[in-house]
């Protein structure tokens, strides 16, 4: 090694999280638990980490602002981010105190559909403009380097957003084998949130490189619920993947998915 640290190519990711003031934000305790534990070196979250239902009127195009209850989902996705970042903190300031190295993650955060409610909201209401913003959920405060809703993000040669469109309608892939249709459409490695279903699968290219697509699932709390998928809810998958040894062309060593469960009883 030369006298230097092997480098730590695991990354987590973080999918749908919908944080609420409805819900209790304890999960994100455990899984910050989780992240000092394994210690990956990239951090990557697919979106909807805060829900926003004070704005969901802005998605069926009507005008409904709620300026009491947005604050309160304001609050809440601080208070998660709060808690996921708690034990981190804590490990790096016994680190800074034994003058050791701190452990310090890429943060990388696709903003979803969740997030361009405040965007919608704005578009629609212009009164809005400069009351509401994306700021006010304090996603770079707390360290992520964000990617636009529906843009692309590409690590280690893999892509991701918290979805992918394909043709001229610019439709959400879609699909109970989702993994498929994004490598077959996409060509390449990626990964995605917002379904909420976790489905994994991979193709070997004519060239010979390894390929794979996943959805993630969520990791919303337990009891979280949107009206417009009741009958499919109990599909839901809820967790966090870890990719390990990534090897820079679009592919790992190991995937490993972790359920909400273990990581509760596990970390919390």
């Amino acid at each position: 090694m030369n006298g230097k640290e092997s480098m730590n190519k695991d990354m987590l990711i973080i999918p749908d999280c919908h944080a609420s003031p409805d819900y209790s934000n304890e999960r994100f305790t455990a899984l910050g638990n989780l992240i000092v534990k394994q210690k990956p070196h990239y951090i990557t979250c697919l979106g909807d980490f805060a829900d926003l239902a004070s704005l969901s009127s802005y998605d069926r195009g009507t005008k409904g602002f709620e300026g009491r209850r947005f604050k309160k989902d304001i609050a809440s996705a601080i208070d998660a981010q709060t808690k996921l970042f708690a034990p981190l903190k804590k490990f790096n300031e016994q680190k800074r105190k034994n003058k050791e190295k701190q452990y310090k993650p890429k943060l990388n955060m696709c903003l979803g559909n969740h997030e361009d409610r405040v965007t919608r909201a704005t578009n629609q209401s212009p009164e809005l403009h400069g009351t509401i913003g994306i700021g006010d959920l304090q996603y770079e405060k707390f360290g992520w380097k964000l990617t636009g809703f529906k843009s692309c993000l590409s690590i280690e040669g893999i892509a991701f957003s918290h979805y992918f469109t394909t043709g001229v309608s610019g439709r959400p892939i879609s699909s109970m084998h989702i993994g498929h249709q994004l490598v077959s459409k996409l060509h390449c490695s990626a990964v995605q949130g917002h379904s909420h279903l976790y489905n994994h699968a991979e193709q070997t290219r004519p060239d010979g490189q390894k390929v794979f697509g996943l959805s993630a699932g969520c990791y919303s709390h337990p009891k979280y619920s949107e009206s417009w998928c009741q009958d499919t809810e109990h599909q839901w998958w809820r967790g966090v993947v870890v990719l390990k040894g990534l090897d820079g062309e679009g592919y790992y060593d190991e995937i490993q998915s972790i359920t909400q469960r273990k990581i509760m009883m596990d970390y919390l």
